[in-house]
């Protein structure tokens, strides 16, 4: 046999069947050119050294890591229905005498040409547009822009290798596909009988079990931490309940309609559900990738675009004044008045010759320990590191005792408390009882101050536990009382904290500048004195990581969410496609017996619109079900606004319609334009 057969059978396979190869062609040449973009971008000599280009590089790291892990499930996917369409072509050529190896050969040159033309497509599309990205990218991070024209080597070398061994493992999972299979098989592939599929009801239960605990996770979530630690959990259960449900509820739902005399026996929807009858049960599973893409779509577009478009509100909460500094040191210290006054010293100084107005100025002290809150006691010490592993993290609570000669003289207070009494101020909708029990001593909660925490701690919101405000009559014994408990480490669990916050009247660079002599200032005078932790920040100094982390995520979240589309569509071309083959015949003999042209279109147009509302309508209502925990989620970045995510999470909602529709009428034109040929 000619060494160039194999080459030459491999061209006309990839041509006669162009309408299986294009899309799937034009899919790896965007996933390509995607990749390369994030990695450019990821390693972007224009954004390293700049002030928030640190962490926008990071997020596109990130993105090329999953584009790449995603690349190759999509692809596998793709590859599997376009050999499953061409299985009798390579059943007829092994009942004409070439064998699997042979066979194996065709499939390499196949596999050989895709990855060239997507390789070579996708680089020469990729390069051309990542100048473009890279303008977009640095108008969303709000970094200096260049104009330079630069190709990156690495990203280059990278992508080459990521779809080398991609499509490498593509081609051994064809092989596999055709070497299992005998010619008969293989030949009767496309026309193999089908029986009616039965509605499995135990999978539809199961399945409507497994997303209900998913949806249960995901409203019953009140705290952020907690948040975080499900939300992978609940996504999990929701996507197996939605297979499952779909898989069987899509047979039942036909079935439904067949029982429906007056909506079943009509022209145009006799055929769609007489034809959806006899798919159902393969087509839920396309059916439910479609509805999570779409989920992930909007989820994803939702989050980054309300975390972009309220970055400046995230900032004002995590950061509320122009300075801030902070200090941290274990342990109970007689001393730490001194190193108070110390700390204070330095700080007006340095200010001073910075020539700062400093104006709002709060400047205090607190003795902290942290626990498991329930019923108003604050557990300290856990038995043992398994405690630590089944604990609910919505109850892990920081207490933060506060003296109330600081309380009165620093927020403008007049309270007075006897030892034993205490105020309590809570957030994160805490509850605490007449007596409140830390570790082996009682308070007595003789009034409440929850709504003046605020002006304790503005940032108390953001942070990701829950925090108690305890007003005691003197700090210093009450944290005596605390000494003795240890972590598993062996160290102090009480902890001594110095806060300070004030306005300045600098510029954005003075506010820097400032924050970054302090910050050395700290460091000198707190030497040798056992602090475990320290620093100075400015809100300008922290805009660029957050415009940096929330752009970057944004634009991350765009260039997903473009693949997902992506997803999107060729799944339900080679859906539309391959169900208008097997149609075709069925037509064709609606037609012999009287079913006019119009009457099929009324038909498709009725089975498109039944089979295409049912993914984009259960994905709207994942979203609505998910929206409390991402909200949950939005606020560890310190983004309070629900609103704020209802509106962006409207217009994610509405743009992924229209585009949906756009889908449903080109890929139902495709599929008329098959059975009426």
């Amino acid at each position: 046999m000619k060494i160039n057969l194999y080459p030459k059978l491999a061209f006309d396979g990839v041509k006669k069947n162009s309408r299986l190869y294009i899309p799937y062609l034009v899919t790896c040449v965007l996933m390509v050119s995607i990749y390369y973009i994030i990695h450019f971008l990821g390693n972007s000599g224009v954004m390293k050294g700049m002030p928030g280009g640190g962490t926008a590089t990071q997020m596109m790291q990130m993105g090329s890591v999953v584009m790449a892990i995603f690349g190759t499930i999509f692809l596998f996917y793709t590859q599997s229905t376009l050999i499953k369409g061409r299985k009798k072509e390579f059943g007829l050529y092994s009942i004409l005498g070439m064998n699997k190896s042979s066979i194996g050969r065709v499939l390499f040159f196949e596999t050989m040409i895709i990855w060239g033309i997507s390789v070579i497509i996708g680089l020469i599309v990729g390069i051309g547009l990542s100048k473009l990205a890279e303008l977009g990218f640095t108008k969303l991070i709000e970094v200096p822009t260049r104009y330079t024209f630069s190709i990156s080597g690495t990203s280059v070398v990278s992508t080459i290798v990521i779809f080398t061994i991609i499509f490498f493992l593509i081609y051994i999972n064809s092989v596999r596909q055709i070497r299992f299979a005998n010619p008969t098989q293989l030949v009767t592939a496309g026309r193999a009988g089908e029986k009616p599929p039965k509605a499995n009801l135990i999978v539809g239960i199961l399945g409507l079990i497994v997303l209900g605990v998913g949806y249960y996770i995901a409203l019953r979530i009140k705290q952020p931490l907690s948040a975080l630690l499900w939300f992978f959990g609940a996504a999990l259960l929701v996507t197996i309940g939605t297979y499952l449900i779909l898989i069987a509820g899509s047979v039942i739902l036909c079935k439904l309609l067949q029982k429906n005399k007056k909506y079943y026996y009509k022209t145009n929807h006799f055929v769609s559900v007489s034809s959806m009858m006899y798919r159902m049960k393969r087509n839920g599973a396309s059916l439910a990738s479609i509805c999570i893409l779409l989920t992930m779509i909007l989820v994803m577009l939702s989050s980054t675009s309300a975390l972009y478009t309220g970055s400046e509100e995230c900032l004002d909460a995590r950061y509320p004044n122009d300075i801030g500094a902070f200090a941290c040191k274990y342990g109970y210290d007689e001393g730490v008045s001194d190193l108070s006054d110390r700390l204070e010293n330095v700080l007006e100084s340095v200010s001073e010759a910075h020539g700062a107005e400093v104006t709002n100025k709060v400047t205090y002290s607190t003795y902290s320990i942290s626990g498991y809150l329930e019923n108003s006691k604050l557990q300290i010490k856990l038995n043992s590191m398994t405690d630590m592993a089944f604990i609910d993290y919505d109850k892990v609570a920081q207490i933060q005792f506060l003296d109330k000669e600081v309380y009165n003289s620093v927020f403008g207070n007049d309270i007075d408390l006897n030892p034993g009494e205490v105020l309590v101020g809570t957030s994160k909708h805490v509850e605490i009882g007449d007596v409140f029990t830390i570790g082996e001593t009682e308070f007595n909660v003789v009034g409440r101050i929850d709504d003046k925490i605020g002006d304790i701690d503005k940032t108390v919101e953001s942070a990701a536990s829950p925090t108690v405000f305890v007003i005691v009559n003197d700090v210093d014994s009450v944290a005596q009382q605390y000494i003795q408990y240890k972590d598993y480490d062996g160290e102090d669990m009480l902890a001594w904290f110095w806060y300070c916050r004030f306005d300045t009247g600098l510029d954005a660079d003075g506010q820097v500048a400032l924050a970054e002599e302090l910050d050395t200032a700290f460091r000198d005078e707190l030497d040798g004195f056992g602090f475990s932790n320290f620093y100075a920040e400015s809100h300008e100094a922290e805009r660029d990581d957050f415009v940096g982390t929330f752009g970057g995520l944004f634009f991350l979240g765009i260039m997903l969410s473009m693949i997902f589309l992506l997803s999107c569509v060729i799944i339900i071309y080679y859906k539309q496609v391959s169900e208008g083959f097997e149609d075709r015949a069925n037509f064709e003999i609606m037609q012999k017996v009287g079913m006019t042209k119009r009457e099929i279109r009324d038909s498709i147009n009725s089975q498109m619109f039944t089979v295409f509302m049912i993914p984009i309508i259960l994905a709207v209502v994942h979203l609505l079900v998910v929206l409390p925990i991402v909200n949950k989620l939005l606020m560890l970045f310190g983004l309070f606004n629900f609103p704020r995510l209802l509106i962006t999470s409207g217009v994610c909602v509405l743009l992924c319609g229209v585009f949906y529709g756009v889908i449903y009428k080109i890929t139902s034109n495709a599929y008329y334009r098959i059975v009426s040929d």
